[in-house]
């Protein structure tokens, strides 16, 4: 008999409930798309086979259809109304979850219930015990969302630029739709939470360290070494002999760094000194460890040894050694772009460093040199930003709830009454401009020479020139690849063999990764939140997506571009990263499986024709 375990209850709140409410709808999402879907389990319709539904269901369904989700391992099934059927899996909820197990009453799920009876299921289908520690994940994105849940925020875009980029990095409120734990943040105390957090909208002083200039490691593709642009960016009057370089940390990490019994070994012999926290305030971006300062022409991407959703995010010295390889080929690649595709901006990392003390204790010194690992995102500037463009992360549009929901349709509505457009056409030639944008230059960087981007809504920035898309930057090097027939290790002489084996990956899994971030968690996501409750908007703006496959192929395309785009454009199915069963096996990013999802492409343009 399956029974659900009990959890203490917390303060009850409104940002409790809606933060519950969501917990358990992105569990949905994740469990339909990566088990109950393939598996045929999963179907939208009316009530059907029994008469003792529970009545709010049934009121529920007075503006929609229930979801029917089978769990034949539990002897079990789950039912909830949403707004109508989707091919990909992207439901709207309109009410509760609820679930019965044979020889039991229905019983009503909240998100713990909910994690409980889905982690059975995953523990039943592969043979393994009850994950604890993915439940303790997805209570502490429970609380970490109610904590961002209760703080103000608005649905407003700031006028300046800059001050609406950063406002953007930080409303991701609810985070991925499709990740049973995206806002966790394992390693956080509620006041580091307050501290720290993007989405509580605070800045803080960096830490600096001043390190022996023998124990920096460092790299650059720029005139300048790192230590040499850090330093020009330090408050005025930290300054260190010319024996020591200085080296910046988030305070969080600083923190983390003291507590390393080789740093006390150093700080007692003189080769490293903590001067504490310094200079004027930086602000977390979305990713939580990449730090904007308005002025500061880098981005700071610091270690944090918090596990964020998936990873710890550590810069280890492969990850330094591979961003900068990818930065030497972008840097190659990108007059290429920019004549093709003149909106195109690359977020170039043509600098990294770290700390190595050389120790005997290999694992303690590696320990240190991930713990300072710092890499420089080039930020925005005049040489990148169109005049009059307007820098907003795509995910703060797409893929976050009802706020990006408000604030696209506030755009919308802006271009609809400015351009006198009935808001369906607004949104599909807003649509198509957001395509584009995305999807050209990507596609290139793949079919002409290789280099895999991860395009999904937290690495791409949109410009908008009068609420147009007109610009995108790419961003984040961390997660581009190479495909290994294009790079030879021959090609990637100067780099270690752990980060060649970082950096290359099979043609199909790289294909995999494109296609997933492009076409399931970035225009699924967009489409879904422009043509909600309108499945023939919904549909036109897939064909959209069609036709600008077939205006790349025809413009760009090559023998290498020919039978991918051809599939996708029969119909055949996109991969979808599974981001569930990743964290309940435990698996490494690396290894995560892709699993099949309907592809709308072929069935959108075959009902615009007819």
């Amino acid at each position: 008999m399956l029974t659900l375990a009990p959890h203490p209850s917390p303060n009850i709140s409104a940002a409790y409930c809606a933060a519950s409410q969501r917990s358990l709808e992105t569990l949905l999402n994740c469990y339909c798309r990566e088990v109950a879907i393939p598996e045929g389990h999963a179907s939208v319709g009316l009530l059907f086979g029994h008469n003792d539904w529970p009545l709010a269901l049934r009121c529920a369904l007075a503006t929609g259809q229930a979801l029917h989700i089978l769990l034949p391992r539990l002897d079990s099934r789950v039912v909830t109304a949403v707004q109508h059927a989707s091919p990909t899996g992207n439901y709207r909820y309109l009410s509760a979850a609820y679930c019965k197990t044979a020889g039991q009453p229905w019983t009503l799920l909240d998100w713990h219930a909910l994690a409980c009876l889905v982690i059975r299921d995953l523990a039943a289908k592969h043979d393994q015990p009850f994950n604890e520690e993915l439940l303790a994940q997805i209570e502490d994105s429970v609380h970490v969302t109610t904590a961002i849940l209760e703080a103000p925020w608005s649905t407003g875009i700031p006028a300046d630029p800059l001050q609406a980029y950063l406002d953007s990095e930080q409303s991701l409120t609810y985070g991925h739709p499709f990740h049973p734990a995206p806002k966790s943040r394992q390693g956080f105390t509620a006041e580091d939470l307050r501290r720290y957090s993007p989405e509580l909208r605070g800045g803080f002083a960096l830490h600096y360290f001043a390190v022996q200039r023998d124990a920096v490691h460092q790299q650059s593709t720029l005139d300048q070494e790192c230590t040499a642009i850090v330093a020009a960016q330090a408050p005025q009057g930290l300054v260190t002999n010319d024996d020591f370089f200085l080296i910046p940390a988030h305070p969080w990490q600083a923190r983390w760094l003291l507590e390393r019994p080789l740093i006390a070994d150093a700080m007692r012999d003189g080769r490293v000194r903590h001067l504490g926290a310094q200079g004027e305030l930086y602000y977390p971006t979305s990713s939580v460890r990449t730090l904007y300062q308005a002025g500061n022409p880098y981005f700071y991407k610091f270690s944090l040894h918090v596990r964020l959703t998936n990873c710890v995010r550590k810069n280890a010295v492969y990850e330094l050694e591979g961003a900068l390889q990818v930065n030497r080929i972008m840097g190659r690649l990108i007059p290429e772009l920019r004549a093709l595709f003149p909106g195109t901006a690359i977020m170039e990392e043509p600098a990294f460093l770290s700390v190595d003390l050389k120790a005997n204790d290999a694992e303690r010194n590696r320990e240190v040199s991930e713990g300072f690992g710092l890499i420089l995102r080039r930020s925005f500037d005049a040489d990148n930003l169109q005049p009059g463009a307007v820098p907003l992360l795509a995910g703060a549009l797409f893929g976050n709830h009802v706020l990006g929901e408000a604030r696209m349709a506030a755009l919308l509505r802006q271009v609809s009454e400015r351009e006198g457009l009935a808001p369906e056409a607004a949104a599909e030639r807003w649509f198509s401009r957001y395509v584009q944008q995305v999807m050209y230059p990507v596609l290139h960087c793949y079919f002409a020479h290789g280099v895999v981007f991860e395009p999904h809504l937290q690495n791409v920035v949109i410009g908008l020139v009068d609420d147009w898309p007109a610009q995108v930057f790419l961003r984040d090097f961390e997660g581009v690849k190479l495909d290994r027939e294009r790079f030879p290790a021959a090609a990637l002489s100067g780099i270690s063999q752990r980060a060649r084996d970082a950096l290359l990956y099979d043609r199909e899994l790289g294909w995999k990764r494109i296609a997933y971030c492009l076409f399931v968690n970035n225009f699924c996501e967009a489409i879904h939140q422009l043509g909600t409750g309108n499945p023939v908007l919904q549909q036109r703006l897939w064909a959209q997506v069609h036709r600008h496959l077939q205006h790349y192929h025809a413009e760009h395309g090559s023998l290498e571009s020919a039978a991918r785009i051809a599939d996708l454009l029969a119909g055949a199915p996109f991969p979808t990263k599974g981001n569930l069963c990743n964290r309940f096996l435990k698996q490494a990013d690396r290894s995560v499986a892709y699993v099949s999802l309907a592809n709308p492409l072929a069935t959108a343009i075959r009902n615009q024709i007819c």
